[in-house]
């Protein structure tokens, strides 16, 4: 098994080889990499599921899924996770700047099988000091990624019902139905931190055999667009379901307006109750 869910706080952490930083935005060099990935092992530890290794400078980043494996087996640690800082966006009206920071993470297991676990926040910042107000926006990123990973690595459901076509209303008038070929229902939902353009992942006997996207959140359940599906297999009740990604935002995709509504209402209740209940531990088994 990948990974299983513990409760209690007093569980041991889960070690990860953290590997450094890389920048497409093109706005600083090293000391700034530098200055997202402290923010970012910060991060990682203050959310009491991690305990990061600062394994910087053994591989250049970006690196593939297979390196990151590696890298996490010579560190002795259960995981290796890397950053992208993907953006970064100043703008100095006659205010403070005001900054905002995209931040990219992936998290890849030592073992199999090697499923990147991916968070993707945006952090902002504002100050009359431009560096203070980048060093805001990189901490706001750092703790949205860190709150991500730290949910998705705790997830773990199941298929309830096989797939089937999904036709899902439009909730405008002026939007058209959205129709699903194959879609499955899983046990995972909003109560679990689920939100529609979550990335999903089926398993069986720990082998993925199918990826798909959530297009609908209920409450007791969530459906699952596929949107590949290994050929030859055959996806059951019961089947393993693994949550690879949780957007920092819902994706605005059509769902029935009651529905939405609930959706909205019970999410907003239920972000302080999740985050409090942040010390559920995923810790990485044999």
């Amino acid at each position: 098994m990948l990974f299983s869910l513990a409760i209690a706080s007093a569980q041991k952490p889960i070690s990860v080889a953290f590997l450094g930083v890389g920048d497409e935005s093109g706005y600083g060099g090293a000391v700034f990499k530098s200055q997202v990935g402290d923010a970012l092992m910060k991060a990682l530890s203050e959310a009491q599921i991690f305990s990061v290794l600062d394994a910087r400078e053994k591989i250049t980043v970006p690196a593939d899924n297979q390196s990151l494996a590696k890298i996490a087996k010579e560190s002795q640690t259960l995981a290796a996770a890397q950053a992208i800082v993907k953006n970064v966006s100043v703008v100095k009206p006659k205010g403070d700047p005001k900054v905002s920071v995209v931040l990219e993470a992936t998290l890849v297991p030592a073992k199999m099988p090697q499923i990147a676990f991916k968070a993707k926040a945006e952090g902002k910042g504002d100050d009359p000091a431009e560096g203070r107000a980048i060093a805001k926006a990189v901490a706001a990123a750092a703790v949205e990624v860190a709150k991500q990973l730290s949910t998705v690595v705790a997830l773990k459901g199941q298929v309830l019902l096989p797939p089937v076509y999904a036709i899902l209303p439009a909730t405008r008038y002026k939007d058209r139905d959205q129709f699903y070929e194959r879609t499955v229902r899983i046990s995972l939902d909003m109560t679990s931190g689920l939100k529609v353009g979550s990335e999903v992942v089926i398993l069986q006997k720990g082998k993925p055999v199918a990826e798909g996207k959530v297009v609908e959140v209920d409450i007791g359940s969530s459906l699952v667009a596929l949107e590949k599906v290994l050929p030859g297999s055959q996806i059951r009740i019961g089947d393993e379901v693994r949550i690879t990604f949780i957007p920092q935002y819902a994706a605005k995709l059509p769902l029935p307006l009651q529905k939405e509504r609930e959706y909205k209402r019970v999410e907003h209740d239920l972000a302080w109750a999740l985050a409090i209940a942040g010390a559920a531990i995923g810790l990485i088994g044999e």
